[in-house]
């Protein structure tokens, strides 16, 4: 029976370290900004923070409005984005937070 236990343990236990570690792997995601709503846009900065701490600052020349792809590996989390959008009359800039959860791709319309 003691055999029986300790076996049980073990494999629980490796079974929670398993998942512990998969979760702090990276994952594929492809963050989709859908500027749109910015027909004159010509260009998107954004930055996506996490815990304050900037993980990832990118620039996208825009040709007006439309959809930006941007391939990242992130481990799961909380984030936050924050964009500006340039026009031609000035800029439009906000934040919004996204977690990250699963591999995938996620749509963010911006500039609304």
């Amino acid at each position: 029976m003691t055999r029986s236990l300790a076996r049980l343990v073990a494999v629980v236990g490796g079974l929670a370290i398993g998942w512990f570690l998969f979760s702090r792997v990276p994952r594929e995601v492809v963050l989709v900004y859908d500027v749109r709503a910015v027909p004159d846009a010509s260009g998107l900065e954004v930055d996506l923070r996490r815990g304050g701490a900037l993980v990832r600052h990118a620039e996208f020349p825009l040709h007006g409005g439309g959809e930006v792809r941007h391939a990242l590996r992130l481990p799961d989390g909380e984030y936050t984005l924050a964009w500006r959008i340039a026009t031609p009359g000035g800029a439009r800039a906000g934040e919004r937070s996204l977690e990250i959860s699963e591999a995938g791709t996620i749509v963010l319309p911006l500039g609304r």
